[in-house]
């Protein structure tokens, strides 16, 4: 049953609308909790793990219109307040729980799925947008809240959409910046960790997790065995294809284990690229969605097992990782020619290359970086080799590969929106790199919320409870240098969780790669990709030169190096068209 407040959904979807007006009786599709006093309701929408009497005096904060007091408890939700001359609809703080707007006259509109206010709207596919995002993913200055759509907005994480009972619609940020100290924030995320882990294993319901032996995951899983829970795990590895040493993590992890079921999956038939046509459908494009058959090849086994709660690490990378351009912040600090020797030895550059980089970038303004991506789109210079890649790197922001793919008309239109974008640029320079940071883990919000769809397309409850809004919260209460050690991955994760879970994880020093299941899903499913490119939509529309990127697949499927990334975004974005084109034919 669609969730819906004042006007009914559409069909089609059958996802949930939202409209401006009086807000009668709230239902969903999912969890939801209303709770209300004269004036005041609020409602939580999706996991929501605080208790009735949480909720109850949380009307005060309705009342208050302090919106951040709404975001605090555990779980991944929308939250709906109304204090009976403003609605406010909130989404958490990396945007998981993604809301979509627009205004059509005097009426606006806002809705859970940019699909269901497009197709009630008559929106067109927004091919500038969907280019600007292949090539530009993490730069809000032009894709923050853009959709697939025209006309259809997205409202970032941290960020209320408060709608008046006069028709006035307006984007406020509920979250401000803070700064903790490295142990208080490591103490707050350590609190809030196990807060949404227990949440979920005292629910009552049939916990299923990812057990992929990596530190985030495998972390998850054993924090809800450290609480009693009886879980069922499973790992992918089919053998001679995964290069990596993952398994082995998974294994000594689970030896032991009290209450747990580890199912190792070895089916080679869940790779890259495979049955791209039967691909769950999703809401907006993201470039994760051609590895859906692998997730499903081990995931099912949880969906046959029983499964009312399944725990991933999802997030981690992107919250409790530095991107390379966090030694600009330590420039001229005691810790500086310390990280740039490791991020040397990392990416085998020469030392002075990555100090001098460093340096550059922290003179660099996100205004100016945006100019220079301008520059080197309409220079249309080749992608730069690894060793020169790694280095670019080290700046504020670089364009994907996929740049090479564009037609001149589309590297000169996205190349005047940067400039404007720069024009416009009002980020302080000593701001930069918590607004980047911020931007990337609001591009990742994207993902995660269809990441989400196509699992739950398959019968698996998706939860993430590392990117709960108290845990990124804490997370992003740090200067980004704090996410960054010379020693173990992830510095913050590490002390939060000192003393639970065994050290030899916190301080791995590898990470699980895939390019063995890369290189061999595209050669078993290069007809299917090359005839997927060769019916391009952006092609049609003028934005991508096929014929380059079909040259693309020929290279990899020789198994030369390559713009894995790139290709797989184009991909996705085809397949999303494609399955879009399909439903719409059906409505």
């Amino acid at each position: 049953m669609p969730l819906t407040v004042g006007s009914p959904a559409p069909p089609g979807l059958g996802r949930p609308l939202w409209s401006a007006g009086s807000s009668p009786q709230v239902s969903g599709p999912g969890p939801c909790r209303v709770v209300e006093s004269g004036r005041l309701r609020l409602a939580v929408v999706g996991p929501c793990y605080a208790t009735g009497d949480q909720l109850q005096q949380a009307l005060q904060a309705v009342r208050a219109r302090d919106w951040q007091a709404l975001t605090g408890w555990p779980g991944s939700y929308w939250v709906f307040a109304d204090d009976g001359d403003t609605m406010a609809a909130l989404t958490d703080l990396a945007a998981t729980r993604p809301l979509y707007y627009a205004t059509t006259g005097e009426t606006p509109m806002w809705s859970t799925s940019a699909c269901t206010l497009a197709e009630t709207l008559e929106a067109d596919v927004d091919y500038a947008a969907l280019t600007a995002r292949l090539v530009l993913p993490t730069v809000p200055e032009l894709c923050g809240a853009s959709t697939a759509f025209t006309g259809v907005r997205r409202l970032p994480g941290g960020h209320a959409l408060l709608v008046g009972r006069d028709g006035s619609i307006r984007s406020v940020a509920y979250e401000q910046p803070r700064t903790l100290t490295f142990g208080e924030a490591a103490s707050e995320l350590r609190e809030a960790l196990l807060a949404s882990v227990q949440a979920r294993v005292r629910s009552g319901g049939r916990l299923t997790a990812d057990f992929s032996g990596g530190l985030d995951s495998t972390s998850v899983a054993l924090l809800a065995l450290r609480e009693g829970a009886e879980l069922f795990g499973v790992t992918h590895y089919p053998e001679g294809v995964s290069d990596n040493d993952d398994i082995t993590y998974a294994r000594r992890a689970a030896a032991g284990q009290g209450r747990f079921t580890h199912h190792v999956v070895d089916d080679e038939s869940g790779l890259f690229f495979d049955d791209l046509a039967s691909a769950p459908p999703t809401d907006q494009p993201f470039p994760d969605a051609a590895r859906w058959r692998m997730r499903y090849t081990y995931q099912r086994r949880c969906a046959e097992h029983g499964t009312d709660v399944h725990l991933t690490g999802s997030g981690g990378d992107t919250l409790l990782t530095a991107a390379p351009y966090y030694l600009a912040d330590l420039v001229g600090t005691r810790l500086f020619l310390q990280h740039c020797v490791l991020r040397a030895r990392l990416r085998h550059l020469p030392l002075r290359t990555v100090a001098a980089r460093a340096v550059l970038t922290s003179r660099t303004s996100n205004a100016d970086a945006l100019r220079r991506m301008a520059r080197d789109l309409t220079d249309a210079k080749p992608v730069p080799p690894p060793h020169k890649a790694a280095r670019e790197a080290l700046g504020w922001m670089r364009l994907s590969a996929a740049r090479v793919w564009l037609t001149a008309d589309a590297r000169d239109h996205l190349a005047d929106l940067l400039i404007q974008a720069a024009r416009a640029c009002a980020v302080p320079r000593e701001q930069t790199s918590r607004h980047r940071h911020h931007a990337e883990l609001n591009e990742f919000g994207t993902w995660e919320a269809e990441l989400r769809t196509q699992a739950e397309g398959f019968g698996v409850p998706h939860h993430a409870p590392l990117l709960d809004s108290p845990v990124v919260r804490a997370a992003l209460a740090v200067p980004l240098p704090a996410h960054a050690s010379p020693a173990v991955q992830k510095p913050l994760l590490g002390a939060a969780l000192d003393g639970l879970v065994p050290d030899w994880l916190l301080t791995r020093p590898t990470k699980g790669a895939y390019f063995g299941n890369a290189y061999t899903g595209l050669r078993r499913n290069a007809p299917a990709v090359r005839e997927l490119l060769a019916s391009s939509r952006l092609a049609a529309e003028g934005w991508i030169d096929t014929d380059a990127a079909l040259e693309e697949v020929d290279r990899l499927t020789a198994g030369a190096t390559g713009k894995w990334s790139a290709l797989e975004a184009v991909i996705t974005t085809e397949m999303w068209l494609a399955q879009l084109t399909r439903r719409t034919a059906r409505v």
